[in-house]
C-alpha cells in the first residue's frame, strides 16, 4: 500500500511540473505572437506601425486632406512593419467590420511617394480613431 500511495504522489507532482512548465511555455508563445498596438518613432520623421493586411493606398490631389483622394488606387503596401509620416482625419473608408476616417501617409511597394492608407489596416487602431503613436499632419 505505501508503494502505490509513493508512486501515485510522484504521479501527481510530474503532472503538477508539467502542467506549469506546459502553462508557462504557452503565455510566452502567446505574448510574442501579439501585434504590437501603435506605431513608434524610428527618426526623420518617421514611425514604424504593423500593417496587418496587405492592402491598396491611394492618390490625393494634395497631401494635406485626404478628401481629395480620386477613388484611384495608387499601388500596394505589404503587411508588416511599414513606416508612416502622419495621419489625418479625412472621409470615411470601411471595409467589413472595420470603418475610419483617419488616414496615413507613407511611400508604398510599389514605388509610390507620399500616398494614403486607411488606418483600419494598422494594428492599435478602433473604428473612427486616431493610431496611437502617429502624429497627426
Amino acid at each position: 500500500m505505501t508503494l502505490r500511495r509513493i508512486n501515485t504522489f510522484l504521479t501527481s507532482i510530474t503532472m503538477v511540473a508539467a502542467a506549469s512548465l506546459f502553462g508557462l511555455a504557452g503565455s510566452a508563445q502567446a505574448q510574442q505572437a501579439a501585434p504590437a498596438a501603435g506605431c513608434s518613432s524610428i527618426g526623420g520623421g518617421k514611425y514604424n506601425c504593423n500593417v496587418w493586411k496587405t492592402a491598396s493606398t491611394w492618390w490625393c490631389t494634395t497631401t494635406e486632406v485626404t478628401d481629395s483622394c480620386d477613388g484611384v488606387p495608387a499601388g500596394t503596401l505589404r503587411a508588416g512593419t511599414n513606416y508612416f509620416y502622419c495621419q489625418i482625419w479625412g472621409h470615411n473608408f470601411s471595409s467589413g467590420p472595420y470603418y475610419n476616417h483617419w488616414w496615413a501617409l507613407t511611400d508604398d511597394d510599389s514605388g509610390n511617394s507620399r500616398v494614403w492608407l486607411p488606418v483600419v489596416w494598422i494594428s492599435g487602431g478602433v473604428n473612427d480613431g486616431k493610431i496611437p503613436g502617429l502624429p497627426e499632419c
